[in-house]
C-alpha cells in the first residue's frame, strides 16, 4: 500500500494540529449522508478532506454518471481523487480513476468470481453486518470491510447494535481489514482499535456537525491519541 504525504494545518480549541496521514495504518472513512445535496457536500468536503483517508460518495439516488459528477466537483475543489470511493454496483474502468468502489451486500452478488477478478487493480470494500457475510466477502475479493452498526445510532434506532464483541470476532474471523461503522465518536476510538478494527467510518459525526472540519479533525486526533495500540 501507498503513501500520499499531504500537510494541513488546522485550528482546533486553539491548537495547531499537523496531519501527514493518508493509507495508514488505521483508516478514517467519512460517508456521504444520502441526502442528495451536492453542494453543501461538496462545500463540507473542502474541508474536511485533509483530515480523513477516503471520502465516500453514498448516493443510492443517483445513477453512476451523477456520481461521477459528484466526484468530479471534489476533485474541483481539491479533493484528490485516490480519496474518493463510489459506493454502487458498477465496475466501470471509470472507477480507476478514484480511490476505489464500496459495495452493499446485492452489489456484491451480482457479479460472479470470474468478472471480480479480472477487474484492474481496484480496493473493493464491502458492507457486512455478521461473521458470515465477511467470510462471504473476503471469498469474493473484497479489500476491506465495513461491519456495522457497532453502536447506537439515530439512522438505525430501531435495530440493537451488534456492539465491540461482535466486532472482535468479525476482525479475527478474517484477514482483511474490518472498519467500523455506525455510532463513532472520538471516545470510542480506542475501544475500536483494542477490538481489532483497523478504521472508523462515520456519516452524521461530521456531516450533521456544525464545524465538520472540526469534527473529522477530533477523530484524527482520537486516532493519533491511539495509535500505540497497533504497535
Amino acid at each position: 500500500m501507498y503513501f500520499h504525504r499531504i500537510h494541513a494545518w488546522k485550528e482546533r480549541n486553539g491548537t495547531a494540529i499537523s496531519h501527514e496521514h493518508v493509507h495508514g495504518p488505521f483508516e478514517l472513512h467519512v460517508v456521504s449522508k444520502g441526502a442528495g445535496d451536492q453542494a453543501l457536500f461538496v462545500k463540507a468536503a473542502k474541508d474536511v478532506w485533509p483530515w480523513v483517508d477516503y471520502i465516500h460518495i453514498r448516493e443510492k439516488q443517483l445513477t453512476w454518471q451523477e456520481k461521477i459528477g459528484w466526484a468530479e466537483s471534489l476533485r474541483g475543489v481539491g479533493v484528490p481523487a485516490c480519496r474518493i470511493v463510489i459506493n454502487g454496483s458498477e465496475l466501470s474502468a471509470q472507477n480507476d480513476n478514484y480511490g476505489g468502489v464500496h459495495w452493499g451486500q446485492q452489489a456484491m452478488r451480482k457479479y460472479n468470481n470470474d468478472v471480480i477478478s479480472n477487474v484492474q487493480r481496484l480496493r473493493r470494500g464491502v458492507s457486512v453486518h455478521s461473521m458470515d457475510e465477511a467470510k462471504i466477502a473476503e471469498e469474493r475479493g473484497a479489500d476491506y470491510l465495513f461491519f456495522g452498526h457497532v453502536f447506537v445510532t439515530n439512522s438505525k434506532s430501531d435495530v440493537e447494535p451488534r456492539g465491540l464483541h461482535a466486532l472482535t470476532e468479525v476482525c479475527t474471523g478474517v484477514s482483511i481489514p474490518v472498519i467500523a461503522i455506525g455510532g463513532i465518536e472520538p471516545e470510542n476510538i480506542c475501544a475500536i482499535r483494542s477490538a481489532g478494527a483497523q478504521g472508523v467510518a462515520v456519516i452524521s459525526n461530521v456531516w450533521a456537525n456544525d464545524f465538520p472540519d472540526r469534527a473529522a479533525a477530533s477523530l484524527r486526533q482520537a486516532i493519533v491519541d491511539t495509535e500505540s495500540l497497533s504497535r
